[in-house]
């Protein structure tokens, strides 16, 4: 019992003092002081044909990071001691038998879980309650402890244990007194605190870990803002982070959608309200056990201040307060990483969760963006036809021009007065224009070799498109040659990026870019399907639709519409746009739990095509089936949007081949796909209102007790 003894003396000192007493050579942290509030401008929406609504101001970001409203986001259940390894750190425990310092490192673990605890009932009225702990002390006596423990739903637990001398069927004893259905209970136990120097601490109930300082607080190896609460559960630590509701949001946005990888702050703030949103419905979930939220993807993964980013916070802060609401109420803003073009109802993968605004939609903006070419159609031809158009055009010459005539041309172009000789095979011609623009690169760059060679290795070490000659300096290969040549001078500059609405018509967000462009209207415009090129009169495209465009100074020599699967779905930059997956029957068999799988089928599709039915049958005629999201947990798959077939390898073993789109469940905001409608020049209230059908965004004011509109 010294730990009881030293507990007593420690709060004994506690009683007197507010700080831990000096030691030397180390101060307590100062305390925390209030950081300045900045003002934040009102988001304004980029123009676009149709008029933007607006929202309502963001709210003021807190002062201190325990400032309400506050979230308890549940880091860490555990049977083992959990570390706060920060040496030196003061901190102020609050239990329930007073308020005390210690100083870190901490360790937190369960001292004791004692004999289990049999819940006998929970009743709504106290006095039912009293009642029957009334009746077990009086048949029981001093043999029990008791305990009357009040839940989140407003219900009342009775609670006992035996001291010593558990009998045989406590159950059954509990029944002759008429409390019929009793059943055990994992005991709490004690909670125990070793500090620095030994000190030790064992306690009930929760406890308030304060940390002096104003910087965040390390559990294991993570920091986090506001303050702890620590309690056992079931013979487990639990440490719950307590803070402001925007101070959490700067440690959930950036780790669900990294702003490196999404650096567009529309698509943030998207993330963040539906981020701030799911936590608001969420609140008061696990109130039996101290908690809202968990910090994994069970709830919304949440990494603390350590994840923090200035993209990601500015996002927080431009949208605080605001959150989403159908019918007056904040909405289940369930998202996902990658929708695989269209989203889906969430009442065809999970029946709990049906609800109007969680329908399935497009991923794209539907409005069409019209280009205009400045020549007639043409057919279809191969890379190196399309890139001699362009060297043609840009060198000023005329389809039929000769490789002399193409040479000469370079050389004018690049005021290059050497003596070339007459080309008369590739390799000649391939030293010559390497002469001519002046880009053959010395032995520390290439190779030795021809000039061919040399050619050849340039164009692909900076990738210039440049196939090999196949015949000789006959067709399109000597003007291909050329552009490759012009652009390994930086003449000719091609860039890649995505189709947007701009003011004046159309334009191009390049990439690593931070804004969108215009684009010149007619353009030299074309269209590629792999490797081959056609040229356009028009044609139109939705938002995100890949461009490629080819510069040479200020002119736009080429556009080109890069077709592909999915070419304007918003979520097409996305690395699990496709994937597949490969199980052996075997693999299934166990999976699955069907021993003798015979036959494994899809017996129901969603809308959107996902699978939302599956049947196994063995060969015994046994059966199985899935429905919903359990299907991707049934075959361990990405997503549930998929086509499988059946294929036999060299060796006879069946395999099961998937063929998939997206990664997730594909319910709510596509995370990708948001960042993509940004590009695209939606705004984040747009892109809310794109994925959650019906849903206005209003300012969260959580003093009153409801939620406040001022939106429309």
């Amino acid at each position: 019992m010294r730990n009881r003894s030293f507990l007593v003396l420690l709060l004994a000192s506690a009683a007197c003092t507010t700080a831990p007493s000096p030691r030397p050579g180390v101060s307590p942290p100062p305390t925390p002081t209030a950081t300045r509030v900045v003002e934040t401008p009102t988001p304004v929406a980029t123009p676009v044909a149709t008029p933007v609504p607006t929202v309502p101001p963001p709210g003021v970001m807190p002062a201190r990071d325990v400032d309400p409203p506050l979230v308890r986001v549940l880091l860490n259940r555990s049977s083992s001691a959990v570390d706060l390894p920060q040496p030196g750190r003061a901190y102020r425990l609050q239990a329930a038998e007073g308020a005390f310092w210690l100083w870190g490192p901490l360790s937190l673990q369960v001292a004791s879980s004692g004999s289990p605890w049999w819940q006998v009932g929970a009743w709504a009225e106290p006095a039912t309650a009293q009642s029957v702990a009334g009746t077990l002390r009086r048949e029981l006596g001093a043999a029990v402890e008791i305990r009357q423990e009040p839940t989140g739903t407003g219900l009342i637990r009775v609670q006992v244990r035996w001291r010593s001398g558990e009998p045989k069927e406590p159950a059954a004893r509990l029944a002759a007194l008429g409390l019929d259905g009793a059943f055990p209970v994992a005991a709490s136990g004690q909670l125990r605190i070793e500090g620095a120097e030994r000190q030790i601490v064992e306690t009930s109930g929760e406890v308030v870990i304060e940390p002096a300082g104003d910087w965040p607080v390390a559990v294991g190896t993570r920091r986090y803002r506001g303050r702890l609460r620590v309690r056992v559960v079931g013979g487990e630590t639990l440490v719950i982070n307590e803070l402001n509701l925007e101070s959490y949001l700067r440690g959930v946005v950036p780790v669900e959608m990294g702003p490196s990888q999404f650096p567009q702050l529309d698509a943030l703030k998207a993330q963040a309200v539906a981020a701030r949103t799911y936590a608001v419905a969420h609140l008061g979930d696990h109130e039996d056990e101290g908690w809202d939220l968990c910090a994994t993807p069970a709830c919304q993964v949440y990494h603390g201040a350590g994840a923090e980013h200035r993209l990601s916070d500015r996002a927080v802060e431009e949208t605080a307060s605001l959150v989403a609401v159908y019918e007056g109420e904040p909405i289940d803003a369930m998202y996902t990483s990658t929708c695989g073009g269209h989203t889906e109802n969430s009442s065809e993968l999970f029946s709990g969760r049906a609800q109007p605004y969680l329908h399935g939609v497009a991923c794209a903006w539907e409005r069409p963006l019209s280009l205009v070419g400045t020549g007639p159609e043409l057919s279809w031809t191969e890379s190196a036809s399309f890139q001699a158009s362009v060297a043609l055009a840009v060198l000023g010459l005329e389809p039929q021009a000769s490789p002399g005539e193409i040479l000469r041309a370079v050389q004018e172009r690049t005021r290059n007065t050497r003596s070339l000789p007459a080309p008369v095979d590739a390799e000649t011609f391939a030293s010559s224009l390497l002469n001519a623009a002046g880009v053959d690169a010395g032995p520390g760059i290439t190779p030795a070799g021809t000039g061919l060679e040399r050619l050849l290795f340039l164009t692909d070490l900076y990738r210039a498109p440049l196939d090999p000659p196949t015949s000789g300096l006959e067709g399109a290969w000597p003007a291909a040659a050329a552009l490759a040549a012009l652009e390994l001078r930086g003449d000719v500059v091609r860039d890649r990026g995505e189709a947007v609405p701009r003011p004046g018509g159309v334009g191009i967000f390049p990439r690593r870019a931070e804004h969108g462009e215009d684009l010149p209207s007619p353009v030299p415009l074309w269209e590629r399907w792999r490797g081959g090129y056609r040229r356009l009169a028009s044609t139109e495209v939705l938002p995100g639709t890949e461009l490629e465009r080819v510069r040479a100074a200020d002119e736009v020599v080429a556009l080109v519409v890069r077709r592909s699967g999915g070419g304007g779905e918003a979520d097409r930059r996305s690395a699990w746009r496709e994937w597949v997956r490969e199980r052996s029957w075997g693999e299934l068999e166990r999976g699955l739990g069907m021993p003798e799988l015979e036959k494994l089928q899809v017996t129901r599709r969603s809308p959107s095509g996902r699978v939302v039915g599956l049947e196994a049958v063995g060969r015994s005629g046994s059966r199985k089936q899935w429905t919903g999201f359990d299907v991707r947990r049934a075959l361990d798959l990405p997503e549930t949007l998929f086509s499988m077939h059946v294929r036999t390898r060299a060796d006879g073993e069946r395999v099961v081949h998937f063929l998939g789109r997206g990664w997730g469940h594909g319910v709510g905001l596509c995370q990708n796909g948001a960042y993509g409608l940004a590009r695209s020049g939606r705004t984040f209230d747009q892109i809310l209102e794109h994925y959650y059908t019906g849903i206005q965004i209003i300012k969260w004011q959580p003093s009153s007790g409801h939620l406040q509109s001022t939106l429309r």
